[in-house]
């Protein structure tokens, strides 16, 4: 019975035409016993001028396939190809006998400039999980009891942290009672910047330029303080809650605003790629990093709130 399930299942699979020629994945075995670990390796390739997005993972694949292990993501660059490469791989293991199938994973493919993508599916796979002959006629075993193991750091870890919080809260008392001694208030007042939001977010972005996150490879950081400063700009600068908002949301409220149309593209690129850097895990180009930058300055250099003080009062000037 199982042989006969075992042909019809893999006839169908065998006529399906979901996997593209730059999407290999495959394991390194198709039969294990019950809780054994089988290798699955994904390869992902595709052209450097396209953007990829490739899957996440979470435990399990299926109901019957769990994920107990994985590689980093790895991305091999050939430049003579003009041909970049995602690697990951995946430890599985299976706690069921019989015939699963491993389904098919999309992966994600991106002009660059462009929000969409196309998506393209590897083939799926059958793996066979046998379970473990079991002698009737030799007589029961005992139990083996626990192996006494050492203790850990993580075991002390609770009563470690339990020690620090009573030294804090010790330290927060003394404090408390000695600036209720000098009648200080508890905590500092923070001083809102004087600055003008334009010349702020000027300094906040040459601090960013100067920290080079990019350029060690810290793309998320990088994408993240610069989405960061823009938001209190556009904050401060058109009274607009930017920093509790997404990317689409700020967009809407900027196009009710008088700001041109050139600086409005500027600043949704750099958006978008941002979120593709920060969600979907996409790489970004020192061209493209660099790109994103300059449409900040152009945006705040095109928005910009100038207060031009006179003889008979101040004024304000918008710069668009």
């Amino acid at each position: 019975m199982k042989t006969k399930l075992f042909i019809l299942v893999f006839g169908v699979l065998a006529s399906m035409q979901l996997i593209a020629q730059n999407v290999s994945v495959k394991t390194d075995t198709n039969a294990i016993l019950i809780g054994e670990r089988v290798m699955l390796d994904i390869n992902y390739k595709l052209p450097l001028n396209k953007k990829p997005l490739f899957p996440v993972f979470n435990d399990t694949l299926t109901s019957n396939i769990e994920i107990i292990g994985r590689t980093k993501l790895d991305t091999i660059i050939n430049k003579e190809t003009n041909v970049q490469t995602l690697k990951q791989q995946l430890i599985l293991t299976a706690f069921d006998t019989g015939y699963f199938i491993i389904p098919a994973i999309p992966f994600g493919m991106m002009q660059a400039g462009d929000t969409s993508f196309d998506v393209i599916q590897s083939e799926p796979l059958l793996l066979n999980v046998f379970t473990v002959d079991v002698d009737t006629t030799k007589d029961i075993k005992p139990i083996i009891r626990p192996i006494a193991q050492p203790y850990t750091i993580e075991e002390f870890l609770p009563i470690i942290m339990f020690v620090f919080a009573i030294i804090i809260i010790v330290f927060a008392i003394i404090y408390f009672i000695k600036r209720r001694k000098k009648n200080k208030p508890l905590f500092k007042r923070k001083d809102k910047p004087a600055l003008p939001a334009h010349e702020q977010a000027m300094l906040d972005l040459d601090k960013l330029k100067r920290k080079k996150l990019w350029q060690a490879g810290r793309l998320k950081e990088y994408h993240s303080e610069l989405t960061d400063i823009m938001r209190r700009y556009i904050e401060d600068r058109f009274e607009i809650n930017a920093v509790e908002m997404v990317s689409t949301e700020i967009m809407n409220a900027l196009k009710d605003t008088n700001v041109n149309t050139d600086a409005l593209a500027k600043i949704a690129a750099t958006f978008t790629l941002a979120d593709l850097v920060k969600f979907a895990k996409s790489g970004a180009s020192a061209l493209e990093n660099d790109t994103s930058f300059n449409n900040c300055i152009d945006f705040v250099n095109e928005t910009k709130q100038i207060i031009k003080k006179e003889e008979k009062g101040e004024e304000e000037i918008n710069v668009h």
